[in-house]
């Protein structure tokens, strides 16, 4: 069974009326339909009642280490886990990627991936650029830009090296 709201201020204007009036605990009570616990706190702890800060638990993260990660994080696509790891931040990736949500200036996301180069795309590239060094890039024109419905590309560019 969870905990009950802290009465309301009218709720505690009428607690202080009908004890006024000479009303007891119990009675005040029934009225109000709390319990008599919560109105002999009221009364007795009046100026103080609803005041008390609720702790919670302290955060990992000091002030200091708040504004390193978000320093780090601002302008870099380092991972929370490496943020971690290279400044020697004693708290876990979880803690580290809240403390970066909750900044509304910071937004991370997770990079696309692409695929590895292998070993035979090097030496393609490689060959390509080897055949083409050649080449006089200045006598390069444009011939034209074009949508392919067929194949389905986006932009087709024709190249022609003239003489």
């Amino acid at each position: 069974m969870g905990r009950a709201s802290t009465p309301s201020l009218h709720e505690r204007g009428q607690i202080k009326v009908l004890s006024t009036a000479g009303y007891t605990v119990k009675q005040i009570a029934d009225v109000i339909k709390r319990s008599r616990k919560a109105i002999m706190n009221f009364l007795y702890h009046q100026e103080e009642y609803g005041t008390k800060k609720s702790s919670g638990r302290p955060s990992k993260l000091n002030d200091r280490e708040k504004r390193e990660i978000l320093r780090i994080a601002s302008n870099s696509t380092i991972s929370t886990n490496e943020i971690r790891r290279t400044y020697d931040i004693d708290a876990s990736e979880s803690t580290v990627w809240r403390m970066l949500d909750k900044c509304p200036n910071i937004v991370r996301s997770r990079m696309k991936k692409c695929p590895q180069l292998t070993q035979r795309h090097k030496n393609e590239r490689l060959c390509w650029a080897r055949i083409f060094m050649r080449y006089d890039w200045e006598k390069v024109q444009l011939l034209g830009v074009f949508k392919n419905k067929p194949t389905n590309l986006l932009f087709q560019i024709q190249v022609i090296f003239g003489d």
